[in-house]
């Protein structure tokens, strides 16, 4: 509470003879909460700062090390993304895809380029000094600052028909890596754009994943020939057989026709002997004499009787 209120409420009293000591009290109240009154007795609270030690003091010590590497890599990120907004309103211009990225303290760039003076005037606008080729085919990495800012670029050229000779030497032969190499099976290899740790370019037959070295290559597989250009080392699509055409057949000859049965020849008697008691008369088509024999008719004997069928039998009533 303000030691002066009881002070104010006072005089507030003697001025205004008339009002009651609460309504006094509530005008006193009604200042302070405004701030109209000053209180001698209120303490401000002070600022303590850390010290390197470890304590604290009320004035602010001079910056350590870490706080001065700290703030020096704030204002770096925060040129990096002022120059990497400017880029990429440069690059809105230029067709092709592109992007800019902001990685701490630096931008990286990529860019589509079509020819060497394009190339020419990226490198002027991003102080591109240094230069080498990428892993890629068609790719060249560039090094350089703009602003007080690291800039790395990636900038990709379009496949053209007619490639530069890329020559390299290995073990006294020259071998142009933007030409297939045959090997001594008869197998192309492919330089794919990627190299080893030393610079040994690594080739691939097309359509592997797998890569070996052109050193490796020459010596097991060799002698390798370069490809010519005009020679197709791609199989093209195998031409679908054509289907034999169909000839109409010949109509087919007459049958001729069926030769009547051959008659058999009449006996010379065509009566039966009397038959004996207790023979049988099978109803047999009549054959037709062996050469040689004579006209008689022998009756064949009895057929067998047939046995009954298995099962038990049921007597009939």
């Amino acid at each position: 509470m303000n030691s002066n209120l009881p002070h104010v409420v006072g005089v507030i009293r003697a001025v205004l003879e008339s009002v009651r000591p609460e309504q006094a009290t509530a005008v006193a109240q009604a200042l302070d909460t405004a701030r109209l009154l000053v209180d001698p007795e209120r303490t401000f609270g002070a600022v303590l700062h850390r010290t390197p030690t470890g304590g604290w003091s009320r004035t602010r010590s001079a910056a350590t090390d870490l706080e001065r590497q700290a703030l020096a890599w704030d204002a770096a990120c925060a040129r990096a993304r002022s120059v990497a907004h400017s880029i990429e309103h440069h690059l809105a211009r230029h067709q092709g895809p592109s992007g800019v990225r902001v990685d701490g303290d630096r931008v990286r760039v990529l860019l589509r380029v079509d020819g060497p003076a394009q190339w020419a005037d990226w490198r002027a606008y991003l102080g591109i000094t240094v230069v080498r080729e990428g892993d890629r085919p068609h790719t060249v990495i560039g090094e350089g600052e703009r602003g007080g800012v690291r800039v790395a670029v990636v900038a990709r050229g379009a496949a053209t028909e007619h490639r530069q000779p890329r020559p390299f030497r290995l073990d006294g032969a020259t071998y142009d890596l933007t030409v297939p190499q045959r090997d001594a099976h008869g197998d192309t290899w492919y330089f794919q754009g990627c190299r080893n740790h030393d610079g040994m370019p690594l080739m691939s037959i097309d359509g592997r994943p797998e890569r070996c070295s052109l050193a490796n290559v020459a010596a097991h597989l060799g002698p390798l020939t370069p490809v010519p250009q005009h020679e197709g080392t791609t199989p093209g699509p195998t031409p679908r057989p054509t289907p034999p055409t169909v000839t109409a057949l010949p109509p087919a000859p007459p049958l001729a026709p069926a030769s009547a049965p051959r008659s058999l020849p009449l006996m010379a008697s065509t009566s039966l002997p009397p038959l004996a008691p207790g023979s049988v008369l099978l109803s047999a088509p009549l054959m037709a004499p062996a050469c040689g024999s004579t006209g008689a008719v022998t009756a064949l004997p009895p057929a067998p009787p047939t046995p009954p069928a298995c099962g038990p039998t049921r007597p009939v009533g």
